[in-house]
């Protein structure tokens, strides 16, 4: 169940930069692979998986009057995909962009344009421990999990611990290359505020048009830590606005420390915000094996009125370099 965060990585890099202008160019990544027995609808199958596998390059550089600039790229890979030799597809993009933008930081906050997860994408970070995997919010609990392209962020200084994040998402009216421009889609904006104190982490986020046109999305997250328990929480109110009635949804979570090197991951949630009657369970298993690798173990149980009823259980490996 980890993974390196798409967005915001804390890369472990090889300085290859010498200039003394630049910092050093930071190389990260995470191979996550699992092997899993699937049923759905009565039918059990199994297979080998790629979860949120990818890698990226960082740097960050000192300019003048106290501002830095800092990009960054990263790809998800699928080391799951056939290759040509077994039946696979030869001509399939083995790297698809995950996270990519440049971006200006100083005393003022920081802005970034480009193709990142939203605020409210962003304040959920952390609750869900299956993220990648069928136990994940996004397959039968929230909408809300989204990455935005042609978009901009403001990201406030942290003051008596709030921070505010902003973003705007344009939807290329003038170009016939994309969906959204075929649609005449209306620009969307994401925002939160968040409120860090010792291990409290709290926040509120709002989308509007994000998702798609005339539809809100409100976003409440909680966090805290209980000796070796750590608890989240995270709530949703899903509004279109060309029906008459809205939705919600919810998510618990706790990971409890066993020791330093094995945690157990347990969360369950209820929706209708993906479809009617939503419930998604999971409990998993993490063991360090040391010097960033690691080994887990899961099993989910998904049901809905809506969508194929499913569960599964696995055990996969974590490698971050």
């Amino acid at each position: 169940m980890t993974r390196i965060n798409k967005t915001r990585a804390i890369a472990v890099g090889i300085a290859v930069a010498t200039a003394p202008s630049a910092q050093a160019l930071d190389f990260y990544g995470e191979i996550n692979m699992s092997r899993q027995e699937i049923t759905e609808d009565g039918e059990s199958f199994a297979n080998i998986r790629s979860n949120g596998s990818a890698i990226g390059a960082t740097e960050q550089r000192e300019l003048n009057h106290g501002v830095s600039a800092e990009f960054l790229l990263e790809y998800e890979i699928m080391p799951d995909q056939l290759v040509a030799s077994s039946g696979g597809n030869s001509e399939q993009d083995p790297l698809t962009l995950s996270a990519g933008y440049v971006g200006l930081m100083g005393r003022a906050g920081k802005l970034k344009i480009g193709y990142f997860a939203t605020p409210l994408n962003i304040l959920g970070e952390g609750v869900d421990y299956f993220t990648d995997l069928r136990g994940d919010k996004a397959r039968y609990i929230s909408t809300g999990d989204v990455d935005i392209s042609n978009a901009f962020m403001y990201t406030s200084p942290q003051w008596h611990g709030l921070t505010a994040r902003i973003s705007h998402v344009s939807y290329e009216t003038g170009s016939d290359d994309t969906e959204e421009a075929e649609e005449g889609r209306s620009d969307g904006a994401s925002m939160s505020l968040s409120y860090e104190q010792g291990d409290l982490f709290a926040g509120v986020a709002y989308d509007t048009e994000v998702e798609g046109d005339d539809i809100d999305l409100v976003r409440l997250v909680l966090r805290y830590p209980l000796g070796p328990v750590a608890l989240g929480a995270l709530w949703e109110h899903r509004d279109v606005l060309a029906e008459t009635d809205a939705t919600t949804g919810w998510l618990a979570s706790a990971e409890v420390t066993v020791n330093t090197e094995l945690a157990v991951q347990l969360q369950y949630g209820a929706s209708d915000n993906v479809a009617e009657n939503s419930t998604s369970a999971s409990l998993g298993a993490t063991y360090d094996l040391g010097n960033d690798v690691s080994l887990y173990v899961f099993a989910t149980d998904n049901e809905s009125d809506e969508i194929d009823d499913e569960s599964e259980v696995g055990m996969g490996i974590s490698y971050v370099f």
